[in-house]
């Protein structure tokens, strides 16, 4: 009887087996329900791939969709074009089931992610009202946005650079320029790398005429050199990378291509490029100026194969990559119902809800930049030095080894446990099970004395439950100010931004930030009221704000290492957990140590304010026993999980490889399809599910009448007093 209960089989009564009559009524009767479920659930799995077709259609069909997409990934849009034409009824081939996986992939992130490009999920600027109770939104616009612009991309304008440069016109006027993170001693090069390069005759000359304004010609003339042996040594230092000998946009210009045009204009009035750059220009306007996908598509071939023509460079990198800085140019969107007005009533009611959960927080940032700190003067202490250049430590830093990084978190550890210990004596409920505090209990976490001016950029969401009260779901904790990035764009004339205070880093003359070649949309810039930190890329065109890398030093004071150049202290703006040479001097950075029981990881309620989200540890396996494991199968699993660990239908899915989670409806088999397929390509062994909060029916905000995904981005400063 066991073997048959245990692989879920009948059994019948009988005689030895009187006494146990009820229980086998009750397993019989349990199983009889839990087949004619399986069974039901296999019809509808079964219904689902026959329909799958058709509702992957019309969610193709769907303008907003379309145009969402070629924005996202042109060659993507290219492949719905080619399905939408082909007729509905036809046999499915493998390839097109791997197509509504990755159709299901785009359509999770333009309804669950802020995408600032299109509809679904353009940007609002608001501001806190004195004079409104609740919170106001203005109107919208039957598109969702209110105005867009087209933005080139960093990577595209380099490009456009080096074609430039390569003029024979233009070749000997540019200006030649240091990179930062190289500096010259007396006659050693020393290079980013740490190699150091002795210079003597000729290419001492010439490197000592390199003042960041000289071309190739002027420095022939200051040196006396002629213009052959001037390039081939700077040829030399250009390769080790040295010297630029191309003109570079600032890393934190939101619009590269408008001051590589004042560039050429200076520099290369007489040649075709200013013409040629104006028409790009155009052309990107063209693109974002198009009210439908297949006008959009046009005026981006265009501008493409313009691009191509003139750079010599492909249009489009990083194929097949969801999230990446791909094609040249790209469109923001000023979302509709701006401006939204926050209430006093109602931002005093956030302030007090979220400010213990923050000032955990924080001091929890605190004691991680302690100890980063602490290990930067242990490094320093340990080689005799008080005093080194800050780009010889970030070597020294480099070259940490394994039990130096675990130590890293140590100073920590007793903080940790106190949390832990606290969250898991207010669990209750089953698996994940309810952590719910009050703030007092919760405030028990901090030391006696909290002070310090500190800052935190929370994500917040406002959740409805069934009788219409809010909840605030707390999202990620960023040491940002977005407004002093590409969020800024669409601001009324600034009258939007925060005015933040700026005595978290000590105010505006030891505020600084570290600068690298841009990759993306960038997180700073040029409205950042502080200094720039040049290591690879040209920051701003201002010299006053830029200090070379070069030029920064560390020096070991009473109060720790700090980060020093010639007119005082440096505070950095935002360290990286995987960067100790930037964690160490950066203000602290608040976050909360992930509490998790076993497979799971508990809700965190503190007050009215949920902290952190249910969270499980799934096997693969489980999921997918093995390669054969049919669709049918897995979804009977799924939802076996989900009785048996009480995982909601809703849920955000961590997967190995994948940069961002991914939203996933566990009741729908294409959703499920779409997470075992990328299961299989990572051939990952475990992943993760987190509760979305909140749920779809939970929704606060309404658009054309709709619910509609949100959150507010906001700056909370904690004064010193």
């Amino acid at each position: 009887m066991r073997s048959r209960i245990n692989r879920h089989l009948d059994i019948e009564a009988n005689a030895d087996l009187e006494s146990l009559s009820g229980q086998i009524e009750a397993y019989r009767t349990a199983l009889s329900a839990a087949t004619a479920a399986a069974e039901r659930l296999l019809e509808a799995g079964t219904q689902e791939l026959q329909d799958r077709p058709h509702r992957i259609r019309n969610m193709l069909l769907d303008p907003r969709f379309r145009d969402a997409v070629l924005q996202l990934a042109p060659s993507v849009h290219a492949e719905v074009m080619r399905s939408t034409a082909r007729p509905p009824e036809r046999v499915l081939k493998a390839k097109d089931r791997a197509f509504h996986r990755r159709m299901y992939l785009y359509a999770q992130r333009l309804a669950g992610k802020n995408e600032t490009t299109s509809f679904f999920g353009p940007l609002i600027h608001g501001r806190i009202d004195v004079d409104t109770s609740g919170i106001a939104l203005g109107t919208e616009t039957a598109s969702g946005v209110r105005a867009v612009e087209a933005f080139f991309s960093f990577w595209a304008v380099c490009a456009l650079a080096e074609s430039i440069a390569s003029e024979p016109l233009v070749i000997e006027r540019v200006p030649l320029t240091w990179v930062p993170a190289c500096r010259l001693e007396a006659d050693v090069l020393h290079l980013s790398d740490g190699r150091r390069v002795h210079l003597t005759g000729d290419r001492a000359k010439v490197a000592d005429a390199i003042d960041n304004e000289r071309g190739r010609a002027s420095i022939a003339e200051e040196t006396e050199l002629d213009v052959a042996t001037v390039e081939d040594i700077v040829g030399r230092l250009s390769r080790i990378g040295a010297v630029r000998t191309v003109p570079e946009p600032p890393s934190t210009s939101s619009r590269p291509l408008a001051w590589l045009i004042e560039w050429t204009n200076t520099y290369a009035a007489d040649t075709r490029w200013p013409g040629i750059l104006t028409e790009l220009n155009s052309g990107a306007d063209r693109y974002a100026e198009a009210t439908d996908d297949i006008t959009r598509r046009d005026a981006l071939e265009t501008l493409e194969a313009q691009f191509a023509a003139v750079s010599g460079v492909q249009a489009r990198r990083a194929a097949g990559r969801m999230y990446a800085d791909r094609g040249i140019v790209s469109i923001d969107a000023c979302g509709d119902q701006s401006p939204v007005l926050v209430g006093h009533d109602v931002a005093c009611d956030w302030e007090a809800q979220l400010g213990p959960v923050l000032d955990v927080a924080i001091h929890y940032g605190e004691l991680r930049a302690s100890a980063a700190a602490g290990l930067v003067a242990e490094l320093m202490r340990s080689r005799g030095v008080t005093e080194i250049a800050y780009d010889e430590l970030i070597r020294w830093t480099q070259d940490l080894n394994q039990d130096q990084i675990i130590a890293l978190d140590a100073p920590t550890e007793a903080f940790r446990d106190k949390f832990t210990t606290l969250i898991a004596g207010s669990v209750a409920g089953s698996s994940p099970g309810n952590a719910v505090l009050d703030p007092e209990t919760f405030r028990t976490l901090l030391p006696q004395n909290v002070s310090g001016a500190r800052f935190v950029s929370p994500d917040i969401m406002i959740e409805l439950d069934s009788s219409g009260e809010q909840r605030l779901v707390l999202g990620e904790l960023h040491p940002y100010v977005f407004s002093w990035g590409s969020q800024s764009h669409f601001s009324d004339e600034g009258q939007d931004l925060p005015d933040v205070d700026l005595a978290p880093w000590g105010g505006a003359s030891r505020l600084a930030t570290v600068i690298r070649r841009r990759q993306h949309k960038g997180l700073v810039s040029d409205i950042f009221p502080g200094h720039f930190i040049e290591v690879t890329a040209v920051a701003t065109d201002n010299p006053a704000r830029s200090i070379p890398l070069s030029q920064v030093r560390v020096l070991l004071t009473p109060d720790g290492p700090k980060l020093h150049c010639s007119t005082g202290e440096l505070v950095l703006y935002a360290g990286e957990d995987d960067h100790l040479h930037l964690r160490a001097f950066a203000a602290p950075a608040a976050s909360l140590p992930t509490v998790r029981f076993g497979e799971a990881a508990p809700r965190i309620i503190v007050g009215d304010v949920l902290v952190q989200r249910a969270r499980w540890w799934c096997q693969t396996a489980d999921l997918i026993p093995d390669r054969g494991t049919r669709l049918p199968e897995i979804v009977r699993r799924i939802q076996s999980m989900r009785a048996l660990s009480s995982v909601p239908r809703f849920c955000f899915a961590g997967v190995p490889q994948e940069p961002k989670p991914i939203g996933i409806d566990l009741d729908n088999p294409l959703a499920v399809d779409a997470l075992a397929a990328m299961l299989r390509s990572a051939d990952a062994q475990q992943f993760t599910l987190t509760e979305m909060r909140p749920q779809p029916d939970q929704l606060w905000l309404r658009h054309h009448e709709k619910p509609t995904t949100s959150e507010f981005r906001i700056t909370f400063t904690r004064s010193d007093a």
